[in-house]
């Protein structure tokens, strides 16, 4: 029996052994899990360390950004406002071009805007009248453009001397084909601080300039041969008045009304510039002097050449005062009817009648006064016209035929005809 003791006692010493280590794994067991516990603890409170840095971090970065964005705010209000004055500005300049432009339009002033390199960076369309000019011309070098004036060379040359000396260059200068004349003005174009930019060129039509100059030096040469041919008229009116008057009286009288009447038509004929002169502005220009309640006259609208209307108001001035002296209007009841139209006839003609009703018998002359031969001479010679003098019972009537020609007198197309 005892053995199996001694087997039991020595199973229970195995087990206690086996539970002695099994209770020291466990025990060691358990320390490294303490262990591996509080360092798992230790790094959780590190971790947690750590996310409160960053939650911090966070909050710091959420109050910085909230104050960009109130700096955004900010600044995008400020750029609207900036924006708003932009716009405000772009409306200006917009309406400041278009006023430019409408300006330019509106005075018809040729205009072409360069730089410093002679291209082209802007043309009014009345550019277009000096220039063979298309939009799309724009950025091109003027000197390939072709122009319509007849001196191209120089025109380059003097856009070149504004740009290199900066002054400014002016002449008259002619469209090639003679049709217009232009006043050409040359600029520097300068902006502001910067110098010197470009040029500014424009062209100014004088033409109708260049014509009243060529027409008052006509004027001039017409009124220095005016001149000559009155000293001559007047010397000779002088002379015959002489040589018909009896007495110094008598000369003076006759002689300083025909110088009068020519003085009376001067001022007439000068009044119109030496233009066409009306025939009505004739009779009423001597008849507001003589008798022009006791004349009546009618015809269609005629106008007469400067040398041609003087000759006739010396023939009408003849006429009222030999009708004054010894015809129609020397008695109180005398009139006198003056008519006009065109002839009808292959030789056109404007046929005048100065037919006087003295109310009595009116006694003809016995011979042909200074009066009647100036109008003859003044007829003939000036207008090529030629006068039938006929004495009846009552006064004299004369008709006075003038050759239609444009340069004695125009008369308005369906004139009256006889």
């Amino acid at each position: 029996m005892e053995p199996h003791l001694e087997s039991a006692d020595g199973d229970d010493g195995g087990a206690a052994k086996r539970l002695e280590t099994e209770l020291r794994e466990t025990r060691d067991r358990l320390q490294a899990s303490i262990e591996e516990y509080e360092s798992g603890v230790e790094e959780l409170n590190s971790t947690n360390e750590e996310l409160q840095s960053m939650n911090e971090e966070l909050q710091s970065t959420n109050e910085e950004l909230e104050t960009s964005k109130e700096e955004l705010q900010s600044v995008n209000e400020e750029l609207q406002t900036v924006n708003s004055e932009l716009l405000s500005k772009m409306e200006e300049l917009d309406r400041a071009n278009t006023d430019l432009k409408n300006i330019l339009d509106s005075t018809q002033v040729a205009t072409i805007f360069l730089d410093r390199n002679m291209v082209i960076r802007n043309f009014t369309s009345s550019a277009t009248a000096v220039f063979n000019l298309i939009p799309s011309d724009l950025g091109r070098p003027v000197t390939d453009i072709v122009s319509r004036l007849d001196e191209n060379g120089e025109l380059h040359k003097d856009i070149r001397s504004v740009l290199d000396k900066g002054k400014l260059v002016e002449r008259r200068v002619r469209r090639a084909d003679g049709g217009a004349h232009y006043l050409m003005r040359m600029l520097p174009y300068s902006a502001g601080t910067s110098g010197l930019e470009g040029a500014l060129v424009t062209f100014v039509d004088v033409s109708k300039l260049v014509e009243a100059e060529a027409h008052q030096k006509s004027l001039v040469a017409e009124l220095n041969h005016r001149v000559r041919n009155v000293l001559t008229i007047v010397s000779a009116i002088a002379r015959q008045t002489l040589a018909k008057k009896r007495s110094p009286a008598d000369f003076a009288g006759a002689f300083m009304g025909r110088i009068q009447a020519m003085s009376r038509t001067y001022t007439l004929v000068s009044r119109e510039e030496w233009g066409e002169v009306a025939l009505t502005d004739i009779l009423n220009n001597e008849l507001a002097v003589n008798g022009k309640q006791r004349v009546t006259y009618d015809g269609p609208p005629v106008s007469f050449r400067a040398s041609s209307a003087l000759a006739l108001s010396l023939v009408f001035h003849e006429l009222v005062t030999n009708a004054t002296k010894h015809g129609a209007l020397s008695t109180p009841k005398g009139r006198v009817a003056l008519r006009w139209a065109m002839r009808a006839a292959s030789a056109k003609a404007l046929v005048l009648t100065w037919d006087e009703n003295a109310g009595r018998a009116i006694k003809k002359p016995s011979a042909k006064g200074f009066g009647l031969e100036l109008i003859e001479r003044e007829l003939k010679g000036t207008l090529g016209a030629e006068i039938k003098f006929n004495w009846g019972a009552r006064g004299l009537k004369a008709q006075i035929t003038i050759p239609a020609d444009p340069r004695r007198f125009t008369l308005p197309a369906g004139g009256t005809k006889t």
